[in-house]
């Protein structure tokens, strides 16, 4: 379920943040998206950002269903000129960047978020974990 902005701790400026949950159905990763887009474009952030943010939030979020747990929870927010995304599921397997394989099918989505990304890692936390990407505005 959507959520809207923000106070971060100890700071009255209000933080734009959303979160939703999107569950297992072949729509997730397209409606995350649409989700994704709709919150960056009510913000102000360009285009071309809006793209990037895109494209890594698809990523994750795939990774996400295909080799987490349960539904993905997509949380992002806008601080200091950086869109700060994270996927969590309740998966115990940790994502691990493979080799480029151009005779593979699929394979290359943490490397298209290092890409994109300014920085990106992993939360694991007993019962699942947090995928995090800082893409610059």
């Amino acid at each position: 379920m959507p959520s809207g902005p923000t106070a971060s701790s100890g700071d009255q400026t209000p933080v734009p943040s959303a979160m939703a949950s999107f569950n297992e159905r072949v729509e997730t990763t397209r409606d995350a998206r649409s989700w994704l887009a709709a919150f960056l474009r009510n913000w102000g952030i360009a285009a071309p950002v809006i793209a990037d943010a895109i494209l890594v939030a698809s990523e994750l979020v795939t990774n996400a269903l295909r080799h987490g747990a349960g539904a993905a929870v997509v949380r992002a927010s806008i601080r200091e000129s950086v869109i700060r995304l994270s996927v969590t599921d309740s998966g115990d397997d940790l994502p691990e960047q493979q080799s480029i394989d151009l005779g593979r099918v699929g394979g290359l989505g943490l490397h298209v978020v290092e890409r994109v990304s300014e920085d990106w890692g992993v939360a694991a936390f007993p019962g699942g974990k947090t995928v995090w990407a800082l893409i610059p505005c």
